[in-house]
């Protein structure tokens, strides 16, 4: 079975690296969570103390609700959105609030900045490449939204976990110039190493004082010693290794979106390394894909999320080739639809 439904990436380590990560010698030691840090900071271009590393972004995300928003705050994103920055909402009691946003098309910039303005919540999480749409807010967009939730008293998190992907949206150095914003991240996407459950949340010099408050609002061996090790292995990889996975991404989502939009189907423009589409017979498309060995993303009965596919393109020819093949005998299925 073809596993594109969990959005997670291809492994960019090498059998040798994970042998190594695995070794007795990292297994019987207390995690040392700075030994990721540094190398995390150092990327970013901030001092250690303005960098967390977290148990993937999901874990950075649930320690700051929980820190800035907490009890009765207010949580707002964009719907549909990542259904974490919901559940990390309910987890800490917070009130969460949606902006609607057409699950097709571009981020609603202007009623964003709006909602904050009118609401002042404690915290704004967007995503960028969004999830599940793949669309991007931009360096100019970036800025309005981050100045308008300046004049909020808002916190935003900006969610840089699909950025590698993506040439038009805003990245973490950009995020991290203003002083209420923070960065997270993950090293599921690009670096394929969702079971190790690595990320971050960084932000600049000022945001020092935070980072240690978020960093208290957990337990202190979030990650293990060997998540530790895969992500400092990760972050050395060969930049070549990194980006020939990344091109290859992004060869397969170009010719994915245009084989679905060659068979008819509504599909967004996404910079991420999934494909999203909206389609009536979503589960259906979801069932033809299944019966052929291929597993996609659907959210059935979720307000929103109505009729929406997202399909994970998997980075890998061969895997790629039996995706595509899958998607091309939905075109009978098109035709005896209409």
């Amino acid at each position: 079975m073809l596993r594109l439904d969990a959005n997670e990436g291809r492994c960019l380590l090498s059998e040798e690296d994970l042998k190594e990560i695995l070794s007795p010698e990292i297994a019987r030691r207390y995690p040392v969570r700075s030994l990721l840090e540094e190398p995390l900071a150092e990327m970013l271009g901030l001092p250690v103390s303005c960098v967390l590393a977290t148990a993937g972004a999901d874990d950075a995300i649930d320690r700051t609700v929980r820190s800035l928003a907490g009890p009765g705050g207010l949580v707002m994103s964009t719907s549909p959105g990542f259904v974490e920055f919901l559940e990390a909402a309910k987890r800490s009691s917070a009130m969460f609030e949606s902006i609607p946003k057409d699950p097709l098309g571009a981020f609603p910039v202007a009623e964003i900045c709006e909602a904050v303005k009118s609401r002042s919540p404690q915290l704004l999480i967007l995503a960028s490449p969004d999830n599940p749409s793949g669309c991007v807010l931009a360096k100019s967009e970036l800025e309005a939204v981050a100045n308008a939730c300046r004049e909020a008293g808002t916190i935003l998190i900006f969610d840089a976990t699909y950025s590698d992907f993506s040439l038009r949206t805003a990245k973490p150095v950009d995020a991290i110039a203003f002083p209420n914003v923070l960065v997270s991240g993950s090293f599921s996407k690009s670096r394929g190493l969702a079971g190790f459950r690595i990320g971050y949340i960084a932000g600049g010099e000022e945001a020092a004082p935070l980072i240690a408050r978020l960093a208290d609002a957990g337990p202190p061996f979030s990650l293990s010693s060997a998540a530790i090790e895969a992500g400092r292995r990760a972050l050395s990889l060969d930049s070549s290794t990194v980006q020939a996975f990344v091109d290859e991404v992004r060869r397969e989502v170009a010719l994915l979106t245009a084989q679905l939009r060659g068979l008819g189907f509504v599909v967004s423009d996404s910079e991420a390394n999934f494909v999203l589409l909206k389609s009536s017979a979503s589960a259906r498309v979801a069932e033809m894909l299944r019966e052929r060995g291929i597993l996609v993303r659907t959210w059935k009965g979720k307000t929103a999320y109505e009729g929406l596919v997202r399909i994970t393109v998997p980075g890998e020819k061969s895997e790629f080739e039996k995706l595509a093949n899958a998607i091309h005998t939905l075109a009978r299925f098109k035709e005896a639809a209409e």
